[in-house]
Protein backbone atom coordinates (compact mmCIF):
# COMPACT_ATOMS: atom_id res chain seq x y z
CA UNK A 1 0.00 0.00 0.00
CA UNK A 2 0.96 3.44 -0.96
CA UNK A 3 -1.12 6.57 -0.47
CA UNK A 4 -1.23 10.29 0.16
CA UNK A 5 -3.35 11.09 3.14
CA UNK A 6 -5.31 13.22 0.90
CA UNK A 7 -5.99 9.97 -1.36
CA UNK A 8 -6.54 8.19 2.02
CA UNK A 9 -9.16 10.43 3.36
CA UNK A 10 -11.39 10.75 -0.23
CA UNK A 11 -10.95 6.70 0.47
CA UNK A 12 -12.75 6.85 3.78
CA UNK A 13 -14.91 9.53 3.23
CA UNK A 14 -13.08 11.46 5.75
CA UNK A 15 -11.88 15.05 6.75
CA UNK A 16 -7.88 15.37 6.27
CA UNK A 17 -6.49 18.05 8.91
CA UNK A 18 -2.92 18.15 8.15
CA UNK A 19 -0.37 16.95 5.40
CA UNK A 20 -1.91 16.09 2.22
CA UNK A 21 1.19 14.72 0.47
CA UNK A 22 2.31 12.97 3.08
CA UNK A 23 2.36 8.84 2.16
CA UNK A 24 1.37 5.92 4.38
CA UNK A 25 2.41 2.35 3.75
CA UNK A 26 1.14 0.39 6.61
CA UNK A 27 -1.30 0.01 9.72
CA UNK A 28 -0.60 -0.13 13.11
CA UNK A 29 -1.42 -0.15 16.80
CA UNK A 30 -1.63 3.84 18.30
CA UNK A 31 1.51 2.38 20.37
CA UNK A 32 3.55 0.40 17.82
CA UNK A 33 3.17 2.71 14.61
CA UNK A 34 5.59 5.00 13.11
CA UNK A 35 5.87 7.83 10.54
CA UNK A 36 4.52 5.34 7.54
CA UNK A 37 1.73 4.02 9.38
CA UNK A 38 -1.95 4.42 10.05
CA UNK A 39 -3.57 4.21 13.02
CA UNK A 40 -6.90 4.91 15.07
CA UNK A 41 -8.56 5.98 18.22
CA UNK A 42 -11.38 3.39 18.58
CA UNK A 43 -11.86 4.15 22.12
CA UNK A 44 -11.04 7.63 24.18
CA UNK A 45 -9.73 5.80 27.05
CA UNK A 46 -6.75 5.48 24.39
CA UNK A 47 -6.56 9.37 23.98
CA UNK A 48 -3.12 9.59 25.69
CA UNK A 49 -1.39 7.01 23.50
CA UNK A 50 -2.62 8.48 20.62
CA UNK A 51 -1.38 11.89 21.83
CA UNK A 52 1.96 10.27 22.23
CA UNK A 53 1.64 7.87 18.85
CA UNK A 54 4.54 8.25 16.19
CA UNK A 55 1.83 7.04 13.56
CA UNK A 56 1.83 9.33 10.39
CA UNK A 57 -1.93 9.75 10.43
CA UNK A 58 -4.70 8.90 12.94
CA UNK A 59 -8.49 7.73 12.42
CA UNK A 60 -10.43 10.18 15.08
CA UNK A 61 -14.26 10.84 15.71
CA UNK A 62 -16.36 13.49 13.69
CA UNK A 63 -16.87 14.33 17.19
CA UNK A 64 -13.41 14.70 18.30
CA UNK A 65 -11.49 18.01 18.47
CA UNK A 66 -9.10 17.62 16.77
CA UNK A 67 -6.76 20.52 18.77
CA UNK A 68 -5.95 17.73 20.48
CA UNK A 69 -3.78 16.41 18.35
CA UNK A 70 -1.65 19.52 17.45
CA UNK A 71 1.02 18.73 14.82
CA UNK A 72 -0.86 15.78 13.93
CA UNK A 73 -2.05 14.39 11.24
CA UNK A 74 -5.74 13.58 11.79
CA UNK A 75 -8.60 12.18 9.52
CA UNK A 76 -11.94 12.59 11.10
CA UNK A 77 -14.49 9.68 10.49
CA UNK A 78 -18.28 8.54 10.91
CA UNK A 79 -16.41 5.12 12.18
CA UNK A 80 -12.86 4.75 13.19
CA UNK A 81 -12.94 1.40 12.67
CA UNK A 82 -14.70 0.48 9.71
CA UNK A 83 -11.91 3.40 8.10
CA UNK A 84 -8.91 1.31 9.51
CA UNK A 85 -10.41 -1.78 8.06
CA UNK A 86 -10.69 -0.19 4.69
CA UNK A 87 -6.65 0.13 5.08
CA UNK A 88 -6.05 -3.46 6.34
CA UNK A 89 -8.47 -4.32 3.54
CA UNK A 90 -6.29 -2.72 0.94
CA UNK A 91 -2.96 -4.37 2.96
CA UNK A 92 -4.31 -7.54 2.94
CA UNK A 93 -5.59 -8.14 -0.62
CA UNK A 94 -1.75 -7.08 -1.76
CA UNK A 95 -0.46 -9.76 0.44
CA UNK A 96 -2.99 -12.28 -1.50
CA UNK A 97 -2.37 -11.22 -4.72
CA UNK A 98 1.87 -11.73 -3.77
CA UNK A 99 0.53 -15.53 -4.05
CA UNK A 100 0.69 -15.82 -7.80
CA UNK A 101 -1.03 -17.99 -9.99
CA UNK A 102 0.31 -21.56 -10.18
CA UNK A 103 0.13 -25.08 -9.88
CA UNK A 104 3.45 -26.48 -7.98
CA UNK A 105 5.05 -29.20 -9.47
CA UNK A 106 4.86 -30.92 -6.39
CA UNK A 107 0.93 -31.01 -6.30
CA UNK A 108 -0.60 -33.70 -6.86
CA UNK A 109 -3.53 -32.94 -9.54
CA UNK A 110 -5.63 -35.64 -10.99
CA UNK A 111 -6.54 -36.16 -14.82
CA UNK A 112 -10.21 -35.81 -14.32
CA UNK A 113 -9.87 -32.51 -11.88
CA UNK A 114 -11.10 -29.47 -13.66
CA UNK A 115 -8.91 -26.13 -12.58
CA UNK A 116 -10.00 -22.30 -13.22
CA UNK A 117 -8.10 -19.95 -14.57
CA UNK A 118 -5.86 -18.02 -12.47
CA UNK A 119 -5.86 -20.63 -9.80
CA UNK A 120 -3.51 -21.16 -7.01
CA UNK A 121 -2.26 -25.14 -5.88
CA UNK A 122 0.66 -25.38 -3.52
CA UNK A 123 3.48 -27.95 -2.45
CA UNK A 124 2.21 -30.97 -1.75
CA UNK A 125 -1.66 -30.27 -2.53
CA UNK A 126 -3.61 -32.94 -3.71
CA UNK A 127 -6.58 -32.35 -5.98
CA UNK A 128 -9.04 -35.75 -6.12
CA UNK A 129 -10.51 -37.04 -9.23
CA UNK A 130 -13.48 -34.88 -10.85
CA UNK A 131 -12.75 -31.95 -8.41
CA UNK A 132 -13.35 -28.60 -9.43
CA UNK A 133 -11.55 -25.67 -8.34
CA UNK A 134 -13.13 -22.18 -9.48
CA UNK A 135 -11.26 -19.09 -10.63
CA UNK A 136 -9.14 -17.57 -8.50
CA UNK A 137 -8.97 -19.74 -5.78
CA UNK A 138 -5.79 -20.59 -3.67
CA UNK A 139 -5.22 -23.26 -2.63
CA UNK A 140 -2.19 -23.63 -0.28
CA UNK A 141 0.35 -26.29 0.62
CA UNK A 142 -0.53 -29.96 2.17
CA UNK A 143 -4.23 -29.29 2.11
CA UNK A 144 -6.46 -32.20 0.35
CA UNK A 145 -9.26 -31.83 -1.77
CA UNK A 146 -11.39 -35.26 -1.99
CA UNK A 147 -13.28 -36.60 -4.77
CA UNK A 148 -16.41 -34.66 -6.31
CA UNK A 149 -15.22 -31.72 -4.34
CA UNK A 150 -16.82 -28.22 -5.91
CA UNK A 151 -15.01 -25.15 -4.69
CA UNK A 152 -16.03 -21.74 -6.38
CA UNK A 153 -14.45 -18.83 -7.44
CA UNK A 154 -11.75 -16.92 -5.43
CA UNK A 155 -11.69 -18.82 -2.10
CA UNK A 156 -8.48 -18.94 0.04
CA UNK A 157 -8.17 -22.48 1.35
CA UNK A 158 -4.88 -22.47 3.87
CA UNK A 159 -2.59 -24.89 4.94
CA UNK A 160 -3.51 -28.44 6.14
CA UNK A 161 -7.45 -27.92 5.23
CA UNK A 162 -9.29 -31.13 4.55
CA UNK A 163 -12.22 -30.85 2.02
CA UNK A 164 -13.68 -34.62 1.79
CA UNK A 165 -15.50 -36.36 -0.95
CA UNK A 166 -18.77 -35.05 -2.57
CA UNK A 167 -18.58 -31.40 0.18
CA UNK A 168 -19.71 -28.29 -2.36
CA UNK A 169 -17.98 -24.88 -1.19
CA UNK A 170 -19.47 -21.69 -2.80
CA UNK A 171 -17.28 -18.22 -3.67
CA UNK A 172 -15.09 -16.45 -1.94
CA UNK A 173 -14.92 -18.73 0.97
CA UNK A 174 -12.11 -18.95 3.55
CA UNK A 175 -10.78 -21.99 5.47
CA UNK A 176 -8.51 -20.94 7.72
CA UNK A 177 -5.35 -23.77 8.57
CA UNK A 178 -6.53 -27.44 9.85
CA UNK A 179 -10.75 -26.99 8.89
CA UNK A 180 -11.87 -30.53 8.50
CA UNK A 181 -14.78 -30.41 6.15
CA UNK A 182 -16.95 -33.42 5.73
CA UNK A 183 -15.62 -35.62 8.28
CA UNK A 184 -17.76 -38.25 9.65
CA UNK A 185 -20.63 -37.41 11.67
CA UNK A 186 -20.87 -39.22 14.82
CA UNK A 187 -23.49 -41.76 14.54
CA UNK A 188 -23.48 -44.99 16.28
CA UNK A 189 -26.24 -47.70 17.22
CA UNK A 190 -25.66 -49.63 20.47
CA UNK A 191 -26.52 -53.38 18.99
CA UNK A 192 -26.25 -56.88 21.30
CA UNK A 193 -24.18 -54.15 23.71
CA UNK A 194 -21.65 -52.69 21.05
CA UNK A 195 -21.42 -49.61 19.36
CA UNK A 196 -21.82 -50.55 15.66
CA UNK A 197 -21.04 -47.24 12.98
CA UNK A 198 -23.83 -45.54 10.80
CA UNK A 199 -22.22 -45.10 7.52
CA UNK A 200 -22.11 -41.15 6.84
CA UNK A 201 -22.69 -40.67 3.33
CA UNK A 202 -24.19 -37.28 2.95
CA UNK A 203 -22.02 -34.72 2.46
CA UNK A 204 -21.47 -30.56 3.34
CA UNK A 205 -22.84 -27.62 1.28
CA UNK A 206 -21.30 -24.05 2.68
CA UNK A 207 -22.59 -21.08 1.35
CA UNK A 208 -20.52 -18.19 -0.43
CA UNK A 209 -18.63 -15.56 1.60
CA UNK A 210 -18.62 -17.98 4.60
CA UNK A 211 -15.08 -18.02 7.00
CA UNK A 212 -14.13 -21.01 9.12
CA UNK A 213 -11.27 -20.76 11.94
CA UNK A 214 -8.59 -22.47 12.54
CA UNK A 215 -9.43 -26.57 13.62
CA UNK A 216 -12.88 -25.80 13.16
CA UNK A 217 -15.01 -29.20 12.03
CA UNK A 218 -17.78 -29.48 9.93
CA UNK A 219 -19.43 -33.13 9.78
CA UNK A 220 -20.71 -34.74 6.74
CA UNK A 221 -24.93 -35.44 7.32
CA UNK A 222 -25.25 -39.14 7.53
CA UNK A 223 -27.91 -38.46 4.25
CA UNK A 224 -28.86 -35.38 3.13
CA UNK A 225 -26.95 -32.21 4.05
CA UNK A 226 -24.85 -30.41 6.58
CA UNK A 227 -25.75 -26.82 5.49
CA UNK A 228 -24.04 -23.43 6.15
CA UNK A 229 -25.70 -20.23 4.98
CA UNK A 230 -23.88 -17.34 3.14
CA UNK A 231 -22.21 -14.93 5.20
CA UNK A 232 -21.55 -16.94 8.10
CA UNK A 233 -18.53 -16.33 9.78
CA UNK A 234 -17.05 -18.90 12.30
CA UNK A 235 -14.03 -18.93 15.00
CA UNK A 236 -11.73 -21.41 15.55
CA UNK A 237 -12.15 -24.59 17.72
CA UNK A 238 -16.07 -25.01 16.39
CA UNK A 239 -17.48 -28.48 16.26
CA UNK A 240 -20.71 -28.64 14.20
CA UNK A 241 -22.33 -32.19 13.66
CA UNK A 242 -23.80 -34.25 10.87
CA UNK A 243 -27.48 -32.81 9.40
CA UNK A 244 -26.98 -29.48 11.39
CA UNK A 245 -28.35 -26.54 9.25
CA UNK A 246 -27.15 -23.04 9.98
CA UNK A 247 -28.68 -20.11 8.30
CA UNK A 248 -26.98 -17.22 6.80
CA UNK A 249 -24.48 -13.97 8.43
CA UNK A 250 -24.56 -15.94 11.86
CA UNK A 251 -21.79 -15.01 14.04
CA UNK A 252 -20.39 -18.81 15.76
CA UNK A 253 -17.99 -18.00 18.42
CA UNK A 254 -14.53 -20.13 19.73
CA UNK A 255 -15.22 -23.38 21.18
CA UNK A 256 -19.00 -23.72 20.51
CA UNK A 257 -20.39 -27.09 20.09
CA UNK A 258 -23.33 -27.75 17.90
CA UNK A 259 -25.23 -31.14 18.17
CA UNK A 260 -26.28 -33.10 15.22
CA UNK A 261 -29.90 -31.86 13.16
CA UNK A 262 -29.92 -28.36 15.36
CA UNK A 263 -31.45 -25.91 12.92
CA UNK A 264 -29.87 -22.43 13.49
CA UNK A 265 -31.90 -19.39 11.87
CA UNK A 266 -30.26 -16.18 9.98
CA UNK A 267 -28.67 -13.00 11.72
CA UNK A 268 -27.82 -15.59 14.79
CA UNK A 269 -24.95 -14.88 17.43
CA UNK A 270 -23.89 -17.81 19.43
CA UNK A 271 -20.81 -16.98 22.00
CA UNK A 272 -18.37 -18.89 22.81
CA UNK A 273 -17.97 -22.33 24.81
CA UNK A 274 -21.61 -22.48 24.23
CA UNK A 275 -22.73 -25.88 23.50
CA UNK A 276 -26.11 -26.77 21.85
CA UNK A 277 -28.31 -30.04 22.00
CA UNK A 278 -29.25 -32.25 18.98
CA UNK A 279 -32.28 -31.53 17.00
CA UNK A 280 -33.44 -28.73 18.44
CA UNK A 281 -34.51 -25.19 16.18
CA UNK A 282 -32.31 -21.60 16.90
CA UNK A 283 -34.74 -18.63 15.35
CA UNK A 284 -33.17 -15.77 13.22
CA UNK A 285 -31.74 -12.68 15.21
CA UNK A 286 -31.27 -14.64 18.54
CA UNK A 287 -28.50 -13.73 20.58
CA UNK A 288 -27.08 -16.59 23.12
CA UNK A 289 -24.37 -15.40 25.62
CA UNK A 290 -20.81 -17.10 25.96
CA UNK A 291 -20.74 -20.41 27.92
CA UNK A 292 -24.22 -21.29 27.50
CA UNK A 293 -26.21 -24.95 27.70
CA UNK A 294 -28.82 -24.94 25.16
CA UNK A 295 -30.91 -27.65 25.46
CA UNK A 296 -34.51 -26.42 24.01
CA UNK A 297 -35.84 -24.24 20.94
CA UNK A 298 -34.74 -20.93 20.95
CA UNK A 299 -37.98 -18.26 19.54
CA UNK A 300 -36.45 -15.57 16.93
CA UNK A 301 -35.63 -12.73 18.26
CA UNK A 302 -34.64 -13.77 21.88
CA UNK A 303 -31.67 -13.20 23.90
CA UNK A 304 -30.63 -16.26 26.11
CA UNK A 305 -28.21 -17.44 28.54
CA UNK A 306 -26.84 -19.62 31.27
CA UNK A 307 -27.02 -23.33 32.02
CA UNK A 308 -29.54 -23.90 32.25
CA UNK A 309 -31.05 -21.99 29.73
CA UNK A 310 -32.26 -18.99 30.90
CA UNK A 311 -33.66 -15.55 28.79
CA UNK A 312 -30.73 -13.47 29.05
CA UNK A 313 -31.57 -10.88 31.91
CA UNK A 314 -32.48 -13.51 33.91
CA UNK A 315 -29.11 -15.54 33.53
CA UNK A 316 -27.20 -12.74 34.33
CA UNK A 317 -29.23 -11.95 37.29
CA UNK A 318 -28.89 -15.84 38.81
CA UNK A 319 -25.05 -15.48 37.86
CA UNK A 320 -24.91 -12.22 39.94
CA UNK A 321 -26.49 -14.54 42.57
CA UNK A 322 -24.16 -17.03 42.69
CA UNK A 323 -21.00 -15.15 43.76
CA UNK A 324 -23.68 -14.49 46.84
CA UNK A 325 -24.22 -17.86 47.89
CA UNK A 326 -21.36 -18.13 50.35
CA UNK A 327 -22.41 -14.96 52.31
CA UNK A 328 -26.31 -15.68 52.18
CA UNK A 329 -25.59 -19.19 53.53
CA UNK A 330 -23.59 -17.86 56.65
CA UNK A 331 -26.84 -15.85 56.73
CA UNK A 332 -29.00 -18.82 57.00
CA UNK A 333 -26.84 -20.12 59.56
CA UNK A 334 -27.11 -17.53 61.92
CA UNK A 335 -30.38 -16.81 61.84
CA UNK A 336 -31.31 -20.84 62.69
CA UNK A 337 -28.67 -20.31 65.31
CA UNK A 338 -30.62 -17.30 67.04
CA UNK A 339 -33.72 -19.23 66.55
CA UNK A 340 -32.36 -22.27 68.29
CA UNK A 341 -32.97 -24.67 65.01
CA UNK A 342 -30.15 -27.11 65.45
CA UNK A 343 -32.15 -28.90 62.70
CA UNK A 344 -30.80 -30.09 59.13
CA UNK A 345 -27.18 -28.98 60.21
CA UNK A 346 -24.80 -28.34 57.68
CA UNK A 347 -21.06 -28.69 56.75
CA UNK A 348 -19.30 -25.83 58.12
CA UNK A 349 -16.27 -26.48 55.49
CA UNK A 350 -19.16 -25.76 52.46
Amino acid sequence: MKLTLEQLANLVSGELIGEKSKEVTNASGLLEADQNCVSFLGNMKYIEAAKNTKAGVIFISKDTNEKDFAGKNVIKVANMQYAYAMVLEIIDKERRNAVKPGISEKACVFASAKIGKNVYIGQFATIDENAQIGDGTKIFPNVYIGVNVKIGKDCIIYPNVVVRENAVIGDRVILQPNVVIGGDGFGFAAINGENKKIPQIGNVEIGNDVEIGANTTVDRATTDSTRIGGGTKIDNLVQIAHNVQIGQNCLIVAQCGISGSTKIGNNTIIGGQTGLAGHIEIGNNVLIASQSGISGSVKDGQKVGGNPMAELSQSIKIRATLRKLPQMYQDIKNIKKTLGDDSGKTNDNI
